[in-house]
């Protein structure tokens, strides 16, 4: 029995030491590889959704202004700066009477507004902000943005106004200063 516990005891001081030794440091870094980026498989959404209702008083009345935007897939693709393609969007803009009667009800994509963009930006861009802006006189204001679809790139896009007369008509003003519409001479 007396030479089974020094068998015991031996055995544990030798667990002992070796817990005890101190462990040789190792310079070897160990990292993992980055994950490589994966390749875009089909076009990207740009930023979508309702703008919530916005109610104004204009011409002595109460109106309701709703804007809609979503991807439309039976438009031109759109691009980034990367190559990215996008699905452009489709608006639509909805103007409401106090008495629930209909005033405006129309859809808008970027084809609207081609005329008033220089064909280097209306080629690859597309339809990105559309938003109620301000009451002028008997005319209410919408900016328009044709950009970038990229959402990081929110200062690259061409600012337009949609003007809506107190008739429903609509017509589109430029609001690049002069000369921004010409091409870039190499």
């Amino acid at each position: 029995m007396r030479r089974i516990l020094l068998l015991v005891l031996a055995g544990l001081l030798t667990v002992g030491l070796t817990a005890c030794k101190n462990k040789k440091e190792s310079n070897d870094i160990i990292t993992k590889m980055p994950a490589k980026p994966k390749k875009q498989s089909g076009p990207l959404t740009m930023s979508t959704g309702e703008i919530p209702t916005r109610t104004i008083n204009w011409l002595g009345g109460t109106y309701k202004i709703s804007i809609k935007r979503t991807a439309d897939k039976g438009l031109h693709l759109c691009e980034d700066a990367s190559g990215n393609k996008y699905y452009d969007n489709r608006v639509h803009l909805t103007i409401t009477r106090s008495d629930g009667s209909t005033f405006v009800d129309k859809d808008f994509t970027k084809s609207n507004f081609s005329k008033y963009v220089p064909d280097k930006y209306s080629e690859k861009w597309g339809l990105t902000g559309f938003n109620f802006d301000t009451i002028d006189g008997d005319k209410l204001d919408f900016a328009i943005a044709i950009g970038s679809p990229d959402d990081m790139a929110d200062n690259e896009f061409v600012p337009l106004t949609l003007v809506v007369d107190r008739n429903g008509g609509t017509s589109v003003t430029s609001q690049m200063p002069a000369g921004d519409d010409e091409e870039d001479e190499e």
